[in-house]
């Protein structure tokens, strides 16, 4: 299974934005020095955050982006569905429609529980979790 970069650049603009929440605005044009990533492509990624609400903007000299919540009520699986949409490692999960064998498939029951054991993760790690932990020690 691969992670877009959407999601990957996504991810790290947004722990840049955790790593400045409440000590104010952050220049895109930093954030993609820093993350070595496209101001571009970020540009892209912030319409999509902003018309979630998940980020906000300050025009202005000492302007930016900005968290609009605490990193710590920032969900993983919220930035995921927010990017990318509903998930599921195969189509077939969100959409019984497209696959005749969806009642009978030997291996559905194998993306099911992978699709569940990758949710829990994501549900269960925050923005706030990314900032402290750069070892892989989440919660479970």
């Amino acid at each position: 299974m691969k992670v877009s970069s959407r999601f990957r650049y996504g991810l790290r603009l947004l722990v840049d934005l955790a790593a400045n929440y409440k000590k104010g605005p952050v220049l895109l044009k930093e954030i993609a020095r820093c993350e070595k990533i496209s101001k571009k492509y970020l540009e892209q990624i912030v319409i999509t955050l902003r018309a979630a609400g998940i980020i906000s903007a300050i025009r202005g000299s000492k302007g930016g982006y900005f968290l609009t919540k605490s990193p710590n009520k920032i969900k993983i699986l919220d930035v995921y569905k927010i990017l990318e949409g509903q998930f599921a490692p195969v189509d077939c999960l969100d959409n019984k429609r497209i696959c005749t064998l969806t009642e009978t498939c030997p291996t559905r029951p194998l993306w099911t529980l992978l699709s569940d054991a990758i949710k829990k993760t994501f549900q269960n790690v925050t923005l706030a979790d990314l900032l402290k932990d750069n070892k892989g020690n989440f919660p479970k």
